[in-house]
């Protein structure tokens, strides 16, 4: 492993700086930024590994397989494809063409009718994100932050390609489906920094932690209680007790909203509403290792999109978005997302395999499991350490993502990808975690 890994317990006696909480993208970033500016810090994290949501493993499939996060957004203005990019010996980055197959049942058929409906909806959200909207910030909810699916017109709800376009900008893009998405959400809260996606070669996870491999982490550091009636803040750990001037909080907002970390005293009440009113949407990886034949017989290429048209009885809809042939290797994704991802994850994770493999039994005849090596099925909600994907804010709740930002006491700080203006990416997180770095230098004494 890139990064370099604490061993030794603990001290239970000395104060440093700022401790960060957990070692996903935000809080290698704050981490990074502290230590650059000189000063004493400790990062921990709850699992035995470093990257959050964002790693990389190499021995399911024996090939760099990414366990979450997997697509390189904003790629044009990604600072962490930059830093790729400038590793050209040790990364494989590329900008995805998104070639796409389309099946209906067992036809394959042009995209252009899902497309077609695909862009529809789009322009239907972006003619209301258009629109001027006058915000009472006194307001709990606002009248236009309303689920979406209530917003779409009937006619465009009709089209027999609604279901497969709404799994894929919806369960499969925002992690939840449309009656618990907002639009809200990108018109307060995001910001477009580049276009298109990528990929690499050897996993984000293993781009990522390369990025930061100068910040050291205390692994199996499980934090269950933050103290700030006193000076600074005391952190009790199942390691031991951690005195610091300050600490950033990094780990999801399931955690926080499920009070894994209790705060004493308890944090004010605002930030409890804004733990409620973000929700972490499922999305998870339900990865096949097929032989070289199979991409063969039906001319698929490298990183090619696939999608099965989805009937317009299943509700929510129930259905995968394909990524197949990985970087020309022979793995491809079938991810799903939404509320049809957790009740996969309840059925467990030969459940989820055999919706995969049944699916591809009906478009590409029985005999299809000739061509099976292995599979595989992530269950991030299952995770105790995420408890979820990425995340998004219930419709009403929009306004939240700023009141989590901000920190408590001068002394507890909030970082993350669900603070972030390019929520739900990695670089979005990592880009958070240098932003409340900064902040809380400010607040320190030289």
């Amino acid at each position: 492993m890139v990064i370099k890994l604490l061993k030794t317990k603990i001290s239970k006696s000395s104060e440093i700086d700022v401790v960060v909480i957990g070692a996903g993208a935000a809080g290698l970033s704050a981490s990074s930024e502290l230590i650059k500016k000189g000063r004493s810090i400790l990062c921990i994290e709850a699992m035995n590994r470093i990257g959050g949501r964002c790693f990389t493993d190499n021995g399911i499939f024996d090939a760099p397989f990414d366990v979450g996060a997997h697509w390189l957004h904003n790629y044009s203005g990604n600072h962490i494809v930059q830093y790729g990019l400038s590793k050209r010996k040790k990364f494989n980055i590329y900008e995805i063409k998104e070639d796409i197959i389309v099946y209906d049942g067992k036809k394959k058929v042009s995209p252009n009718h899902l497309v077609e409906t695909i862009n529809n909806i789009k322009k239907f959200k972006e003619k209301l994100l258009e629109r001027n909207i006058v915000l009472n910030k006194d307001k709990i909810s606002y009248k236009d932050d309303v689920p979406f699916i209530n917003q779409i017109p009937k006619k465009l709800k009709d089209n027999e390609w609604f279901e497969t376009a709404h799994q894929t900008l919806g369960a499969c893009l925002a992690g939840v489906d449309f009656d618990k998405y907002t639009i809200f959400d990108e018109k307060l809260n995001y910001e477009h920094l580049g276009e298109n996606d990528g990929f690499v070669k050897e996993g984000y996870g293993t781009l990522l932690a390369d990025f930061r491999k100068e910040v050291q982490v205390s692994l199996n550091t499980e934090v269950r209680e933050i103290k700030w009636n006193g000076k600074g803040v005391v952190l009790e750990t199942n390691q031991g007790t951690i005195k610091a001037k300050s600490c950033i909080v990094t780990v999801s907002i399931e955690i926080l909203r499920l009070g894994k970390i209790k705060f004493t005293p308890s944090l004010p009440i605002e930030k409890y509403d804004a733990f409620d009113g973000i929700t972490l949407g499922a999305y998870n990886h339900i990865t096949l290792k097929l032989k070289k034949q199979f991409y063969e017989n039906y001319g698929i290429q490298p990183d090619t999109y696939f999608l099965s048209k989805i009937e317009k009885t299943s509700i929510p809809p129930k259905g995968f978005f394909g990524s197949l042939r990985l970087h020309k290797s022979n793995l491809s994704y079938f991810d799903v997302g939404g509320q049809f991802a957790k009740d996969l994850e309840e059925e467990g994770h030969d459940a989820s395999v055999d919706f995969v493999l049944n699916s591809l039994r009906s478009i590409f005849g029985s005999n299809f499991d000739q061509y099976l090596i292995k599979a595989h099925a992530t269950s991030w909600g299952k995770n105790k350490y995420t408890m979820g994907s990425y995340s998004s804010t219930r419709p009403g709740k929009s306004h939240l993502r700023n009141v989590l930002k901000f920190p408590v006491g001068d002394r507890i700080y909030f970082a993350g990808e669900a603070t972030s203006t390019n929520y739900g990416t990695v670089h979005g997180a990592d880009t958070s975690g240098k932003e409340v770095a900064n902040k809380l230098l400010g607040t320190l004494i030289k």
